[in-house]
This record gives structure tokens, sequence and C-alpha cells, in this order.
């Protein structure tokens, strides 16, 4: 059944221009909600009420002056709020979360959800007023809002660092109409010719509005040492206040000795076009939360450099240039880095992968379906009135019970609430997030629970609830260990899923036995590798063994659970041992590949490239790839061994970062780095070489086998399930450089068998790894768990479509 409309009063302190207001309107407008939207301005109509109005949204002004209180505008508010008693008020910015908060509680509205859009950074810069009513709401955060909405991970963090209640706060990242913010090539043309720029001038532009916290002076003094080394650049400033008449912008624009390099443009309502007339564009702000116009400007398609305030670096991630704030010396680094990039392939693919990245992780749809998630949760369980659809739970629940106050929650909904346990956001974007994704389409609450990391607020752009836990990489600590289990039931006290998704080592171990005790009714563990223990040599006594079966023992107890293996081998140790029951296991072999993304692409022309792509850990065999790179390096055959994978300091089995720096300089490898775009990788390259000592199922393997490219890997648990021997690739004895090297060169050698090779792994894909397919199991079996702990709700291969 479709979601009941909610309606949402929106409470501002006015709709003049400015990036809330922007964010706001976007909101509020966007096409396909099931949610009616009333906006009211504490002051007047400003920039964006006419604009509301005419989208259909209505509009109510208190027109109270600005920075002031009436008792009419007060009055006003309060009798609006209690005639309409809407589902859910939402305020934005500090001075309406204050006191359009407090009048929706005087109202009797307990579905209150602050907005707030400052980073925190700097509020000493703000005035004396704001400063003061930011320190009121960190001391009713635990009283007025029933929740808070922070625009940034960053901003988030400053605000609980101030006092701001964390466990009522959830981070939505703006979500941009990739429809307008497009690359406009006829735009170039004609305002390059207005402004009187040549289409090969470098052009380094800001759109930003006269500001302290917008640092300008950074941005010339920047541009100013970087117009030594290119001087033909020129600098668009676009924004309120940027004209001639602005003194000390004069004097700034002077003291540079820049008149003749700065076009000065002032307010502007073409930015998508004038975004498409620069090659670059920088953000030189010393204080940022979200900043709209970093990832507007990548959905342009123009690079961009940023200094690292605010979430500006999680947006940019690997696709454009951070420098440190207030440090013109390094933004004009930075600025000479991009226009040196400048009309060639790495720049013209950074620009493609950054769009892409605002597509995927910050659009306007994934922004509304954060926004109208959070509004049913709190509508269900805070609202004086509540959706048609938005059930409470079972019968005997109190209304507005909250979780794990009595019989089990769900979300505002109706929908049953599923957690992933995982170590490593960065782990779960990449190998769980299209499940996690269909199920949440699918009508699963989804949540998911991680180790701090920068990519948890990838997570949450993808509107996703995340969960920072507590957990060591190394394990050697037993109190930290305890923390991790103890950290774990009490978020699923709080939260009550229906479903815990448990995937990795500890997530396993600690999840299951937190999911017992705490009485979840539905557990799935995905072993994905047993581990280094496991990978030893037995010698007599193994005490460490014997812990971690009675560990997976006790973890895959729960009765009502399933226990995914991505190979037969691990299977069969735990069978053995007796940590799991044969009605449990599922066999699903890895994370499964976009078969679209990871396409099979003909061999490049040029030397032959074999590719190690891996995390730089000792049983991944690095050393072995290395050691073979050098008895294959005598050759004349110019046969080039790249190492593509990051350094893990925090894994026992770490290579050093020394080490690696004497292997570069030795010249025997080529290391590129961890890279983000494997496919192309793959694409550029021959042959994909994995010596591991043992795997879940590798998939990097995968995705070499979808890219159509022979392998050579080792005969251990986990690899040999990934290939097909002798028809999609070469195995050979693990921790044996030589046996290495000879299958590499046999490869290299014979360009026919390569070929049958790919043809036969894009097959092998196609059969086994679909990322749809696995995706339909994983639903398949949350459904069987959740219909035999006593929902409803069956799974539909048409969720899929």
């Amino acid at each position: 059944m479709a979601d009941a409309e909610l309606h949402v009063v929106h409470i501002i302190s006015g709709l003049g221009q400015g990036g809330a207001e922007t964010v706001l309107h976007r909101l509020v407008t966007a096409p396909g909600q099931a949610t009616r939207h009333t906006v009211v301005s504490m002051g007047d109509e400003g920039v964006f009420g006419p604009r509301l109005r005419e989208a259909g949204i209505r509009v109510v002004t208190l027109d109270m002056p600005a920075g002031r209180l009436t008792w009419r505008g007060l009055r006003h508010l309060y009798r609006f709020l209690q005639a309409e008693r809407p589902d859910v008020v939402q305020t934005w910015m500090y001075h309406a979360d204050l006191i359009g908060g407090v009048v929706a509680r005087w109202a009797g509205l307990r579905a209150v959800s602050w907005g707030i859009r400052n980073s925190g950074a700097n509020l000493e810069k703000s005035s004396r007023l704001t400063h003061l009513i930011a320190w009121a709401c960190a001391r009713l955060s635990g009283v007025v809002p029933a929740g808070i909405i922070a625009c940034a991970q960053d901003a988030a963090a400053r605000h609980q660092a101030r006092g701001y209640r964390a466990d009522r706060m959830a981070v939505i990242p703006n979500g941009y109409d990739l429809s307008r913010w497009a690359p406009r090539p006829g735009a170039r043309e004609r305002l390059r010719q207005e402004w009187g720029v040549a289409d090969d001038v470098p052009l380094i532009g800001s759109v930003a509005r006269w500001n302290p916290l917008k640092d300008h002076a950074n941005l010339l003094e920047g541009f100013a040492l970087c117009a030594r080394s290119v001087p033909e650049a020129r600098c668009v400033l676009v924004g309120h206040g940027l004209t001639r008449d602005n003194e000390a912008l004069m004097a700034l624009i002077d003291r540079w000795q820049l008149r003749d390099k700065v076009i000065l443009l002032g307010r502007r309502d073409d930015v998508p076009d004038v975004m498409s007339a620069l090659d670059t564009h920088v953000l030189s702000s010393c204080a940022e939360g979200f900043p709209n116009v970093v990832a507007e400007a990548m959905a342009a398609g123009v690079a961009c450099v940023v200094t690292d305030v605010g979430d500006a670096a999680r947006i940019v991630g690997d696709f454009g240039w951070v420098a440190p704030p207030q440090d013109g010396a390094a933004l004009a680094r930075a600025m000479e880095a991009a226009l040196r990039e400048l009309g060639t392939p790495l720049m013209s693919k950074r620009l493609q992968h950054g769009r892409e990245r605002v597509q995927r992780l910050y659009s306007l749809p994934a922004m509304v379906s954060a926004y109208e998630a959070n509004w049913r949760q709190l509508a269900a369980r805070n609202g004086a009135k509540r959706p048609a659809a938005a059930a409470m739970g079972s019968p005997g629940q109190e209304p507005g019970a909250e979780p794990g106050s009595g019989s089990r929650a769900q979300s505002g909904s109706g929908r049953r609430r599923l957690l992933y346990v995982v170590n490593n956001p960065a782990f779960f974007l990449s190998h769980r997030l299209p499940i996690a994704l269909a199920a949440r389409d699918a009508g699963y609450d989804v949540h998911v629970a991680t180790m701090a990391g920068a990519a948890s607020a990838d997570i949450e752009a993808q509107g996703l609830q995340h969960h920072n836990i507590p957990m060591s990489r190394s394990g050697k600590n037993p109190l930290q260990e305890c923390a991790t289990l103890f950290a774990l039931w009490r978020l699923y006290r709080a939260l009550r899923p229906d479903l815990v998704h448990a995937v990795t080592i500890k997530p396993v171990l600690y999840g299951g036995i937190a999911a017992r005790l705490a009485g979840v009714p539905s557990y799935v563990a995905a072993v994905s590798g047993l581990g280094f223990i496991f990978m030893r040599k037995r010698q007599g006594l193994d005490l460490l063994r014997g812990a971690a079966l009675t560990l997976y023992r006790i973890a895959l107890g729960h009765r009502n659970s399933r226990v995914i293996f991505q190979n037969t081998s691990d299977r069969d140790v735990l069978l053995r041992a007796g940590a799991v029951r044969q009605r449990q296991v599922e066999l699903i072999r890895g994370s499964g590949v976009d078969l679209a993304h990871f396409a099979a692409l003909p061999e490049p022309a040029g030397p032959l490239v074999a590719v190690m792509v891996a995390r730089l850990l000792a049983d991944k065999g690095v050393r072995e790839f290395v050691e073979a790179a050098r008895l294959a390096s005598g050759r004349p055959d110019s046969l080039r061994w790249v190492l593509a994978g990051s350094l893990d300091s925090g894994n026992p089995a770490g290579i050093s970062a020394q080490e690696l720096q004497d292997w570069q300089k030795e010249g025997v490898v080529d290391y590129v780095g961890e890279q983000s775009d494997v496919a192309g990788l793959y694409a550029c390259s021959h042959i994909a070489v994995l010596p591991s000592y043992r795997e879940g199922l590798p998939k990097s393997l995968v995705e070499a086998a979808a890219c159509g490219r022979a392998v050579v890997t080792t005969d251990v648990p986990g690899c040999r399930d990934a290939i097909e021997a002798g028809e999609t690739g070469l195995l050979v004895p693990p921790r044996d450089a030589t046996a290495l090297a000879s299958a590499v060169q046999r490869l290299a050698d014979d360009a026919v068998l390569r070929k049958q090779f790919g043809e036969a792994g894009r097959r092998l894909a196609e059969r086994a790894f679909d990322i749809r397919q696995v995706v339909h199991r994983h639903l398949e079996i949350y459904d069987t768990l959740i219909a035999a702990s006593g929902a409803t709700r069956k799974f539909e291969p048409s969720d899929l479509d």
C-alpha cells in the first residue's frame, strides 16, 4: 500500500537569497512526493516566496523584522500550528530552530525536526545574537526537537561537540537537480565572448557572496601566486557584493595587482551557465557546512579546487584538489595542478567521474527520499496525528512509544527495520550497497552500523541511517572487544531491528552474540573469509583456532538465522566444527558485479600489463607479486607489473610504507595507489593477478572476469572458486613467486589463450556473478527470515524492476 500523504510545515527565518533557502525550495518543489508542504517565513516573502507560490506551495509570512520578535508574529505562528496540526514541523537554521521549535511544542506538536545549516566551525565570527541562540539550542536539543537533521557530517560532529544531542541527529546531504546542473557548451562560448575571454584562456572562477567566511582574501592571494606560473589565467568572481563599488574587495585586488586579471560579475541568476564557462571552480572558504557550490560545479562538469572545510573534501572525493584553509600558497599549488591537467584524458575522466559521484551520492531524489523517511519516523513516533499507513508496531503498543519501550517498534511507514553491521564503511559501500538499496526499495527501513570513517557520509548520502560503532582493527585489547560487543547490544536494544545482517569476521562474531542477547528476531551472517587464524598450518593444540570456533558456535547459534558462505571450503570448516547447521547454510558466490559498468572490452594496444588489485597485505600475496615481477624483469617483452591498492597500517599483515617506497625505488612494479575506477584499470590491462593465501571470494577477480580479462591466482579457498581453472584462468600454488611469474609469462606470450580465457570469464560472470542475481538471493533470505519471525510481507521479483 502506498504511504499516506504527510503534511510538513517548514519554518525558516526568511526567504531571501541563501543556501538554506535554495535547498528548501529544491526540496519542497521536487516532483513525485507523497508529502504536502507549507512554508512559514518568520519575515517576508523575500526572493523565494513568489517562486514557491508559483510552484503551488502554500507560503505564510509572519512579517517580523530581521533579528526581532513580535508578539503578533509569535501569536500568528502559534494559532496557525494549532489550526493546521501538521504531521511534522521542520525548522531551518538557528533562529527558526529555537523560536519555531518552542512555539510548535507550545502548540502541542511533538514531531519537531531541527535543521542545522551552519558548519559550526566559526560561530565566534557570527553575531552575538546568533552565537547566543546556537548556545541555547544546544542546551534545549534534548527537550524541543524529536529529531535533528544536519546538512553535513562535519557540521553534525561540531554541533555534537557543542552539546547538541547526538542520539537525535541524522545527516542528510543536499541534493541537486542534474537536469539543471549539467555542462552547457553553448553557454561557455556565449559568456566568454561577453567577458572578452578567449576559449583557450584558463579561466578560474568562484561563486560565493562577499562574506568573511568565504575568505576572498585567501582566494585572491592564491590566484595571484598561481598567475605567476600561469600568467594567461583569468579569474571570475560571482556573488552578492562582488562588484567594483566594494572598496574592501578592490583593495585586495589592488594589493595583488590583479585588476587586469579579475572579472567581477556580482550576483547572477544564470549560475549553471557561468559554471559551464569555467575551467576550474575554487572554494576558498575558511568555514562551511555542506557547500552547495562544490557539488553544483562537479555536476556542471567543472574541475574543483576546495579548502578542507566542512564536507568539501568529502564531496570532491578523489576527483578534485584539496588545500588547507587560510593557506594561499597551498591553494595556489592546487590551482596550478588543476590547470596543468586541462585538455588531458585524465581531466576528462576526472570530470566524468565527478559528475557521476554527484549523481550517485547527492541527487535530488536521494535527498527527498531521506527527508521523507526521516519525517515518517518522527510522525509515527511523536506525531499528534499519524498517517494511515504509519503502523505503530504490535497491537498492544502505546501510541508514540519509543523503540525498546515495549513491543517491537517499526519505522514510520510500517516497514520492517534492517540493520547492516560491517567493520569498515568503505567496505559496505563497495561490497553491500546495491543489496541495501534494493532492500530499501523493497520496503525495508535500512540502517548501517560501522566503525567511524570518512565514507560514513557517503552512506548517509544514499538515504541510509548510519550509526558509529567503536571497533578496533587488531583485536588485541580485550576491553576494546568487550566495548564493541556492548555497543552493539545497546544499539540493538535502542533501534530494535527486525533483522541484522552482519558482514566480515568481527561483526559476524560480536554482532551474532549481541543479537542473541538483545533478542533480535532474525539474523544473517555473511562469512566472507575465516581470517588469518585459519590460514596457519595446524601444529598440535591450536588455542586461538579453538577459541574462534567457540565464538562462531555462539554467534551462529541463533534459532532464526542464515549463514551466507562465498565458497565451499569455509562452509565445510564450520560445518565439521559444528558451528553451523546444514539448514542455515546459503552459498552465494561473492558480492556480485554490475555487468553494465564492468564491461568486456578488447585488450588495449601497447605493452602488456599484469595488474594486481588488492589491499597491500602480506596474506594477499603482495610480496610474491613483487618477487615474480623481479623474476620476469630480465625478459625483452616489456611486460609491466602494476600494483593497485592502499596501505592498511591497522592490519597486522599490512605492508609498511617503507617497504612500498623501496619497491618503487627499485622500479620492478608500477604502484598506482588505490583506484576508484577499477573497470577503467582493467580496460587498460591484459592479465589480472591475485596470489592471495585465502579469500572468501575475491571481488577483484569477479570484476576481472566481468571485464573479460584472463586471470592468474592461487589454488586456495576463495580464489579457486572465483575462476574455472584452465578455462578462465590459471591456478598456481600459494607463496610461490616462481610459479606465479611462469603463469603470468605464459599468458603474456599467448594472446589467443588470453582471449579464450577472457571470453569464458565474461560468460562465467554473466552466469554466476551478476549483481541482480546476488541481490535477488539476499532479499529472498531476508523475507524468509522475516516471515518466520511473524511478519507478513513477502518479497516479489517485481521489486527489482
